[in-house]
């Protein structure tokens, strides 16, 4: 602790301050974007659910109309 003069001391506090604070932001954006990806991925799979399931119909029915 004696290499250290009390302003650099006081600086490196700082800059530990900022970093907790600027880490704890970034805990809630990942925090925010891996619930906006969940969603997102639920979105995607309902619609190519949805797109094999006209894709099925249409099939369907064009099957029935040549036959």
């Amino acid at each position: 602790m004696s290499d250290i003069s009390p302003v650099e001391f006081g600086k490196l506090i700082n800059a530990v301050e900022t970093l907790t604070v600027e880490v704890e932001s970034l805990r809630e954006e990942v925090g925010t974007m891996k619930e906006q990806m969940t969603g997102a991925r639920g979105v995607a799979v309902g619609l190519m659910l949805a797109a094999g399931g006209v894709g099925a119909g249409a099939s369907h029915m064009i099957e029935r109309l040549l036959k």
